[in-house]
């Protein structure tokens, strides 16, 4: 199977190429094109596993000063990226019959260990045919793609105005709140990264 050059370095440490690898790297690969490079963009992953890796290992290679956040609660995506001068936040959510393997295959993981070759030639078969149909497809088929703009609020004199979130309806002091499409949310409902909300 033909591999990604920059790709090689990362699977040459880890030892094997598995299709978390290859989400990430297409993934962020999508998002260095759309956004023309990486490095004006943060990124956040809601696991830890092989795709962040992936993507570590990509923004590294385009000058990115910053790392992968992992969030510690649930997110309702798997992956998000947030462009810092324009504004714009993509969000990518795995398709996940596209994205794994069959579970007759999966039914056959605890069978690896023992000594059954033809039982690891089954699921290696299918494991490479998985990372492979993930490198030659669009991302768009097998993720489904959110785009939002986002901007805050223009500063005014008077710092204690506050304005009521449209989604969740509490009060926001105007200097923290958030332009969501034309809604204007707090920074919790705003869709960022905690971390990211300092950035305008």
């Amino acid at each position: 199977m033909l591999v990604p050059m920059e790709l090689h370095s990362l699977t040459q440490r880890r030892g094997y190429l598995s299709p978390e690898l290859a989400i990430g790297w297409q993934i962020g690969k999508y998002v260095a094109e759309f956004f023309d490079g990486l490095e004006e963009v943060e990124i956040a992953a809601a696991s830890g596993d092989d795709a962040a890796l992936a993507l570590s290992h990509l923004i590294r290679q385009h000058g990115h000063p910053g790392q992968v956040i992992v969030p510690e609660t649930t997110r309702p995506w798997n992956f998000l990226f947030y462009h810092l001068t324009t504004g714009t936040l993509l969000s990518f959510t795995l398709i996940r019959p596209r994205t794994r393997l069959p579970q007759e295959i999966r039914d056959l993981e605890p069978n690896l260990s023992v000594d059954n070759p033809a039982v690891v030639e089954i699921y290696q078969a299918s494991l490479d045919l998985l990372v492979k149909s993930i490198f030659s497809q669009p991302v768009t088929n097998f993720c489904q793609i959110s785009k939002v703009r986002c901007r805050r609020l223009l500063a005014i004199e008077n710092g204690n105005q506050r304005t009521g979130c449209y989604r969740c309806g509490r009060p926001t002091p105007v200097r923290k709140a958030w332009d969501i499409e034309g809604d204007i949310c707090c920074p919790s409902c705003s869709g960022l990264e905690p971390a990211w909300y300092t950035y305008h």
